[in-house]
């Protein structure tokens, strides 16, 4: 398993960093310049968007992913089931989404039109993702790690034209840059679910169509069945994705400083994306080896993810962190200031303890421990709040940073801490000196980098990330070994 987990990972990464970079700052940057302060107005109905995810999924991505893992002949079945609850589902979470906007956060007709695109991009998302987790279920994992980015590859055209063609440039608007993602979506959709038929028989027809009393069983079935997986993204996007909402919403020039806060997170976003794909790539494999009671070999993988995920994201915060004054020059070189650039050195720390989480909390996930890990969410919540109403209205968008890093780190400790415990995960001496004697080696190294030679600031980066890499190396946290004796296929 830590053979099939290493290939994949590589190659996942190896897709990502290839196009969706190219997404982030090539498109989605340049908008972002092109539009000013609306984008902190778009950002803002973006994670509010998010915040109510709850509606959209119910937890069936993450049931069903599970689900298929360990029971691959049941796919024909639940899926006419699943995908008939969510289109209901998504619908319920468009409307909802629209009352609670206008209710709770007093948005207005202005910003309907944008809200209601966005949140039907969230629909397509939901979608995508539901589809995929029917092909990463049935063992697919390659062909899982391709569509990882398609939407991204689809949306470097439909959205590209819009920052790259002459005569349209020059009058983008935050609506067309989100219907632009719409088409790419859509087509994105029509091609995955077309690639899960071409694998096995599929019907679009669940099995209490047209028969409603006959079918409530069912469908409350499934729904009581996600309900656990829909608290966890509840929760998950709540206390991650509020802090861009409150801004726009306590602070009078509001807009201003979500738009500082979007720019800083860009970077924590891109960042992001890796520890998104080993989560993908986990949960699967853990719901395998914990349904054939591989205790040593589950213990091993955990081990193994960790590592690498804590080496990805120590060197990577750390070179952005030395680096963040000359990034947000260059990514925004009109509109760059020491509050950007501070805020991004805090935010961007964010992503040790996001990285943490996503290990720990799907080994939890796979095997249904989820009401611990919740109240430590709901915990979270309310940390997030108190600490942006207590330091947004005075520091602002860095406030909200240094919000976003405290609520992340006690997260990330306690669901580390209830694994450890619920799974026996106790690591060696050896293990811990591996840990923490690289995150010291790499600030080291890139604090000399950045503070004591004069080399360009690009190279003082490239370097940062090079000096990772040795000391991936260097304390022993990559098994080469694997590597060699891998193949690319998992074999149950």
């Amino acid at each position: 398993m830590n053979r099939a987990f290493l290939l994949n990972i590589l190659l996942l990464l190896f897709i990502n960093i290839l196009i969706k970079p190219l997404f982030i700052f090539g498109i989605d940057l340049q908008v972002q310049n092109r539009v000013g302060a609306e984008y902190g107005l778009y950002f803002a109905l973006l994670n509010l968007a998010y915040v109510f995810q709850i509606l959209n999924d119910f937890g069936i991505q993450t049931y069903n992913n599970r689900n298929i893992s360990q029971f691959p002949h049941l796919l024909p079945k639940y899926f006419p089931n699943l995908l008939a609850l969510k289109l209901i589902l998504s619908t319920g979470y468009m409307v909802a989404s629209m009352v609670l906007a206008f209710v709770l956060f007093g948005y207005g007709w202005a910003e309907l039109p944008l809200f209601s695109v966005l949140l039907f991009n969230q629909v397509l998302v939901q979608l995508v993702l539901f589809m995929r987790s029917n092909i990463s279920g049935l063992g697919y994992y390659q062909l899982d790690s391709f569509l990882s980015a398609l939407d991204k590859l689809l949306m470097l055209f439909t959205c590209g034209a819009l920052v790259w063609i002459p005569g349209l440039c020059a009058h983008v608007t935050v609506l067309q840059f989100a219907l632009a993602q719409t088409f790419a979506l859509a087509l994105t959709l029509i091609l995955v679910y077309l690639l899960l038929r071409s694998k096995v028989q599929l019907s679009l027809k669940p099995d209490w169509l047209g028969n409603w009393r006959s079918g409530w069983p069912t469908i409350l079935l499934l729904m009581r069945k996600s309900i656990p997986y829909a608290l966890v993204i509840l929760l998950m996007f709540a206390y991650s994705r509020l802090d861009a909402v409150l801004l726009e919403r306590l602070l009078p020039d509001g807009k201003v400083h979500a738009d500082v806060y979007a720019g800083a997170y860009r970077l924590l976003d891109a960042s992001n994306m890796f520890g998104y794909l080993f989560a993908t790539l986990l949960l699967p494999m853990y719901a395998r080896l914990l349904r054939h009671g591989n205790a040593d070999e589950l213990r091993s993988l955990v081990s193994v993810s960790f590592k690498l995920i804590w080496a990805g994201s120590i060197t990577l915060s750390a070179a952005i962190f030395f680096a963040r004054a000359d990034l947000v020059k260059l990514m925004m070189p009109e509109r760059a200031s020491a509050y950007r650039w501070d805020t991004l050195g805090i935010l961007i720390w964010v992503f040790v303890p996001v990285c943490m989480l996503y290990i720990f909390s799907t080994i939890l996930t796979a095997d249904e421990k989820l009401g611990r890990m919740n109240r430590y969410f709901v915990i979270g919540i309310g940390i997030d709040l108190l600490l942006n109403i207590l330091l947004a209205p005075q520091y602002k968008a860095y406030g909200s940073a240094v919000a976003t890093l405290c609520t992340h780190i006690f997260v990330a400790s306690a669901v580390t801490i209830l694994a450890s415990r619920t799974f026996q995960l106790r690591p060696s001496r050896r293990g811990l000196i591996q840990v923490l004697g690289f995150a010291c080696f790499v600030l080291a190294c890139d604090w000399f980098l950045f503070e004591k030679t004069a080399l360009l600031w690009y190279l003082q980066f490239v370097l940062a990330l090079l000096g990772g890499l040795i000391g991936l190396f260097l304390f022993g946290l990559f098994d080469v070994r694997a590597i060699r004796r891998g193949v690319l296929e998992f074999r149950s």
